[in-house]
Formats: structure tokens, C-alpha cells, sequence
């Protein structure tokens, strides 16, 4: 049983998005706080399902942070609500409490930039060295990326292109020196999910 059917939440009814206008209306017509939170848990929900694989970092971290709350402030509704209510911000936003710190960067590249910094720092905070050489290493990929992206780069017939590109991201990540040499291809493989999941994006930046 899910934290969302134990706050009486039936995922079969269908519900507004948190990214719709009328969102915030139609929290303001729940009949109680039990039923708000409810509505808030289950947009959050259902927001990280649609847009896990365009920044997976962002969204799995966001993820724990509303089961932490969900945990820890259960039956507070008041806290509940504030609490739910600042992940719905930051998801607007396309952040999290976590950014503070992390370079000035282009939209387009911050989830290339939290992917990397992930996998070679995990949840320790990086030395300045080490954030600077990220950022760099950052944009050179998604400059190599965004520079052979075509409208048609993910079609079955061009997969010789995408494992040229593949190519190019594995060598980058071994020059580095900044990956452990047995992470790179997973982190490779994991780069261009990230660039077909943002594929749109990259194509207008």
C-alpha cells in the first residue's frame, strides 16, 4: 500500500496537474486539510512520474524528500500542507534545496551538471576544484551532445550515430580522470537516456 492510498488518495481518479492553472484553485475548494494534502501529495506524485527521466537526480531527491515529510509530519496538517507546498515550488522552479551552491549554468545543462556531480561526489559536497572541473566537463558534453542532435538522431536507423556519440562521451569522461574508470560506461549509457529524455530541450538551446 502506497503513502498515497493511506492519505485517502484512489489513484484511478483522475486529477489536476500541479503545473495547471487552475491547480492552485482547486486546492483552495478541498473541504479540509486531510483532503488538500492529499491533492498535493498526489500532483507531487504524479509530476516526478512524467519528469523522472528528464532530470532523475532532481526528481529522485525530491521523491525522498516528500516521503521524509509524509513521514515525519503525519497528521500535522498545517506543517504537512507548508511543507508539501515548498517541494511544489521548487518544482515549478526546476530546483531543489540541494542547488544552493552549484554554478550559473544554462537551464539545458543543469541536469547533465547534477548527473555528473552525483557520480563523482555522490552525496558529499565537492571541493571547489572539483565543481569547477564538473562545470567544465558539463559543457563539453553538452555542447558534443547538442551538436549532433538532429530531428530524426534517435531513430533506430541513426543508432550508429548514437553510439558514435556514445564514443565520444566515454573517451571525455576517461580523459577527465574524474569518473572511476569502472562508473564511465554506465555514466555513459545513463548521459544519453538523460539527452534523448531532453531532446526537445537540447534542440532549442
Amino acid at each position: 500500500m502506497t503513502v498515497v492510498i493511506s492519505l485517502g488518495v484512489d489513484p484511478k481518479i483522475p486529477r489536476i496537474a500541479l503545473t495547471d492553472a487552475e491547480f492552485d484553485m482547486h486546492l483552495s475548494r478541498q473541504a479540509n486539510d486531510r483532503a488538500k494534502a492529499s491533492e498535493m501529495e498526489h500532483a507531487i506524485r504524479s509530476h516526478i512520474r512524467k519528469h523522472l527521466d528528464e532530470d532523475p537526480v532532481l526528481f529522485r531527491k525530491l521523491g525522498e524528500r516528500l516521503n521524509e515529510i509524509l513521514k515525519t509530519l503525519a497528521d500535522q496538517w498545517d506543517d504537512l500542507i507548508d511543507a508539501l507546498q515548498k517541494i511544489i515550488s521548487d518544482m515549478r522552479a526546476g530546483a531543489s534545496s540541494d542547488d544552493a551552491g552549484l554554478p550559473d549554468m544554462p537551464e539545458h545543462c543543469v541536469p547533465f551538471l547534477r548527473m555528473l556531480l552525483e557520480a563523482v561526489v555522490g552525496t558529499e559536497r565537492p571541493s571547489d576544484e572539483q565543481l569547477l572541473k564538473i562545470r567544465d566537463l558539463t559543457v563539453e558534453l553538452v555542447d558534443m551532445i547538442t551538436g549532433e542532435l538532429t530531428d530524426t538522431f534517435w531513430e533506430p536507423y541513426k543508432r550508429p550515430a548514437q553510439d558514435a556519440l556514445g564514443a565520444r562521451i566515454f573517451r571525455a569522461l576517461r580523459t577527465s580522470r574524474l569518473v572511476a574508470p569502472g562508473d564511465v560506461s554506465a555514466l555513459k549509457d545513463r548521459l544519453l537516456e538523460l539527452a534523448r529524455a531532453n531532446h526537445e530541450r537540447l534542440t532549442r538551446a
